[in-house]
Parts: structure tokens; C-alpha cells; sequence
């Protein structure tokens, strides 16, 4: 993952509710099993290794995630134990095909998510974040990000 694309997700991740968090979840899982399967195309084997690791890691924190006392805990938790072993599967067989349904199984589930997300007004989890404002400035099209601090304290508060 590039520098530009974590630092897209850091800004994500602090402004998002506690739905939008699985969304972001759900993209980073998705993004991880794409590279993976980039890496499988060009035999690069410790590539797609590298990404399935890391999909599985957002996997873990997906499965922790879970609220058991509702009951649609227990199915999604049985999925996203699919979806692991899945991927586990791709790197042990050398093997993208099962990647494919587990991609298409992540993205169903996404954008649900992303329903759940956009009716959620609960506000961001994380409270002192930075605000970041981007705009183009008179140059060839270039971008610009500022960050303008709200307070003396720049620690985030979850």
C-alpha cells in the first residue's frame, strides 16, 4: 500500500462513526486481497503472501468486532471465518482462485455497511483529530493539504 493510500485511510479513519470504521474495514481487507491476487498473477509468491497476512489481520479485527448479543454476530462471524481460511488457503496452495470469492463476499457485505453507514449520525468515534482542508491552489492542478489544530492537544481521543 502506497504512503498516499494510508495516509487517505488515517484521514478516513478519524472521521468516521463507528459503522464507517467496518466500511473502512471492509476496504482495506478488499484492497489487501487485490494486491494479493496482483502479486499471484506475477509469481510473486512472498508478495501475496504479505497481502493475505495482512487481509487476514483486518479479518482478526472484524471478528473482533463483533457484538454477540445480537444475533446477526454469529453468522457474519461464521463468514468472516470462511473468508480467513479462504485466504490462508490462497497462500498455502500458491493459488488466487479462492481469493475471487472471497473478494465477492467482502464487497457484498461492504456495502451493506456502507447502507448502515449513511443512515448512522452517531458522529465520529475519535474526537481532537486534526481538520484537514484540501483545495487546488494556482498551480498546474496540484493539491495542497493544510491541517489546522483545534486545540494545544494533538493526542486523539477515542
Amino acid at each position: 500500500m502506497t504512503k498516499e493510500r494510508k495516509q487517505e485511510y488515517t484521514l478516513r479513519i478519524t472521521n468516521a462513526s463507528a459503522s464507517g470504521l467496518i466500511v473502512i474495514l471492509y476496504d482495506l481487507a478488499i484492497e489487501y486481497i487485490e494486491n494479493a491476487k496482483e502479486c499471484f498473477l506475477v509469481q510473486d509468491h512472498e508478495g501475496a503472501k504479505a497481502g493475505c497476512a495482512s487481509a487476514g489481520r483486518v479479518l482478526g479485527d472484524l471478528i473482533s468486532s463483533l457484538d454477540f448479543s445480537y444475533e446477526i454476530s454469529f453468522p457474519l462471524f461464521r463468514i468472516y471465518e470462511f473468508i480467513s481460511k479462504e485466504v490462508s488457503m490462497a497462500v498455502i496452495k500458491n493459488d488466487s482462485s479462492a481469493l475471487d470469492g472471497a473478494e465477492r463476499l467482502l464487497s457484498s457485505l461492504k456495502e451493506s455497511f456502507a447502507k448502515i453507514a449513511q443512515q448512522d449520525d452517531s458522529g465520529p468515534v475519535m474526537s481532537n483529530t486534526q481538520s484537514v482542508y484540501a483545495g487546488l491552489t494556482y498551480g498546474k492542478g496540484t493539491l495542497n493539504e493544510s491541517t489546522s489544530y483545534s486545540s494545544d492537544n494533538r493526542g486523539y481521543t477515542v
